[in-house]
């Protein structure tokens, strides 16, 4: 990959990763996402900034992604700060040659200052992998795979338009360990169309017995748009209902915890050691760039946004130089909410002081909301922290509206 010279390009002052207010300087290290759009066809539940792979014209968005990610680089918000982590998302980023990632992750290291010991993930799905591409990666410097397994029956696969078997997802797993990956996470899926008990049950066992170093079970979210949406509203897909659905989230939760792993996010759990370090920049309210189309960055209080549709985006980068297409500085009160919303997925939760802090009250009595979430049991004060309960987990979300 060609490096690009930041003097090519004409930068808008609009720009806002360029002239950041004086007093939001700092040195604190950021998270780095970089968006891969591509996909081999679109799952039947997703609703991410994804399109089917178009051979032609991937180099000239990668060739995009090296002119922006040397913009970022210079810019004035970014200046004399240290990356922690890079996360390639998508998308299904290991769809790209593996040249192509390790190109652009080469092109990160030359333009950004990392951190020893950097994180490096890498979403994955299990029909895009051979063992001469994962050496390539593990040898490139990829640290961490995160890989869409979902489910382990084929016809739950099928059934919500997933491009591997369980066959497949199996075979992957051990490619990557004989690659030399020593930080898989297995993404799981609960709540699909058909799926019983005794599908979930299996799919945890073969999880587990496999031993990933992480493991994240998400419930299934109609998202507005997708193909299940569509089909839940024209008639009955055959979901499990949320009596099921919570039995099913306990299952996970205990049998994860058998094994002797951590539950430190709603749906993640990880060996010691093994928490994603990327996905923690976010959680903990800390400050990220994203590269690529549709990327959000926060930086400096503010939000930014790049061009949502991959041709729009190289073509942006290509006549002024930029992809931000929008952007807005966030309130105390957003900020504040934001704070709230992220902090309390974290089973540690928020220290005390935060909670209130992000409340905007000086007592906890003064809060009728939390008072009542506590008396309830939904939430629980712990060791000087504000948690959300076992209790409280499967309405995590309802429950931050009611605070908020």
């Amino acid at each position: 990959m060609n490096s690009v010279s930041s003097s090519e390009f004409r930068v808008p002052s609009s720009d806002p990763s360029l002239n950041p207010k004086p007093e939001t300087r700092n040195s604190k290290p950021i998270g780095l996402y970089i968006h891969i759009p591509y996909c081999l066809s679109r799952c039947h539940y997703c609703d991410f900034n994804t399109y089917r792979l178009d051979v032609d014209h991937v180099q000239q968005y990668v060739n995009g992604l090296a002119q922006e990610i040397t913009l970022r680089a210079s810019a004035m918000a970014i200046q004399d700060r240290r990356v922690c982590s890079v996360f390639f998302g998508g998308g299904t980023p290991s769809i790209l040659q593996a040249s192509q990632l390790i190109g652009i992750l080469d092109h990160c290291r030359a333009a950004f200052t990392f951190e020893d010991g950097v994180e490096v993930s890498l979403e994955a799905n299990p029909g895009t992998v051979d063992l001469p591409k994962l050496r390539t990666l593990w040898e490139g410097g990829v640290t961490r795979l995160s890989v869409g397994v979902q489910a382990v029956q084929d016809r739950l696969l099928q059934r919500i338009g997933r491009a591997h078997t369980a066959c497949e997802a199996k075979r992957a797993f051990w490619l990557m360990r004989e690659a030399g990956f020593s930080n898989i996470n297995l993404d799981l899926m609960f709540g699909l169309p058909g799926q019983s008990t005794d599908d979930w049950s299996e799919t945890l066992d073969w999880a587990i017995s496999v031993g990933p170093e992480h493991v994240s079970p998400y419930g299934l979210i109609l998202e507005e748009g997708t193909l299940l949406h569509q089909e839940h509203h024209q008639g009955e897909i055959g979901l499990p209902d949320e009596e099921t659905e919570a039995v099913m989230y306990g299952m996970a939760v205990d049998r994860l915890l058998d094994a002797g792993f951590e539950h430190y996010e709603i749906s993640n759990f990880a060996r010691s050691g093994f928490r994603c370090r990327h996905n923690l920049v976010y959680w903990h309210h800390q400050e990220y760039l994203g590269i690529g189309a549709g990327a959000h960055s926060f930086l400096a209080g503010r939000r930014f946004y790049n061009e949502l549709l991959p041709a729009n985006y190289v073509c942006a980068i290509g006549e002024r130089g930029t992809a931000v297409a929008g952007n807005e500085e966030l309130s105390v009160e957003m900020l504040r909410s934001e704070r709230l919303m992220l902090g309390l997925r974290l089973r540690a939760g928020l220290d005390v002081q935060t909670f209130k802090d992000v409340l905007g009250i000086e007592d906890l009595s003064a809060s009728d909301r939390a008072t009542r979430l506590l008396d309830d049991g939904f939430l629980r004060m712990k060791e000087g922290r504000v948690q959300i309960t076992e209790r409280g987990l499967l309405v995590a979300n309802e429950l931050i509206v009611q605070l908020l």
